[in-house]
């Protein structure tokens, strides 16, 4: 069968699009019943023009039978089923995976959700141990101040206001 449709793949035709700019689900619901989509294509004019022996003829035509028989296009390939199929499929799978994690990752990371009201206990609870501890609420030197390099007034000019 493999061999067949490499045969087959070389003679036939791969539209990517339909020629009347449909898109292939709906190209999909118009072909169901049309003999040429869902039979595959001729091979009569390959089978004509090379000197092939009569049963070897008779074997190409009847592996294409059954090649295309029960075979209703995904809308990816009109004349090539295995083409068609797998197409089908991995698009089917990356989208799905794509799908599936992109959802996970968007509520593994999202800014805040239940946790929310935790950070603001957890923050409250932070602002009491320091006020019995007698700290300052926010530490001044969380950064010190000989990494903090600030223009000075001159540099920023009168005009210039400073807001805190």
């Amino acid at each position: 069968m493999a061999m067949f449709a490499k045969f087959a793949s070389a003679f036939t035709r791969r539209p990517r699009q339909c020629l009347f700019g449909i898109n292939s689900a709906l190209l999909r619901s118009f072909t169901t019943s049309q003999s040429v989509y869902s039979s595959g294509p001729s091979f009569k004019y390959i089978l004509k023009h090379n000197n092939l022996p009569e049963a070897e003829k008779a074997k190409i035509e009847q592996e294409a039978k059954d090649l295309f028989k029960d075979w209703l296009p995904y809308g990816w390939d009109m004349y090539d089923k295995i083409e068609d199929i797998s197409r089908y499929k991995t698009t089917t799978f990356v989208l799905m995976v794509c799908f599936t994690f992109g959802l996970f990752f968007t509520f593994w990371y999202r800014p805040r959700g239940i946790e929310g009201d935790w950070a603001r206990s957890e923050a409250f609870l932070e602002l009491e141990r320091r006020r019995k501890l007698g700290l300052p609420l926010v530490d001044p030197d969380l950064i010190p101040s000989e990494r903090v390099k600030l223009p000075s007034k001159e540099e920023l000019g009168e005009d210039f206001k400073i807001i805190i």
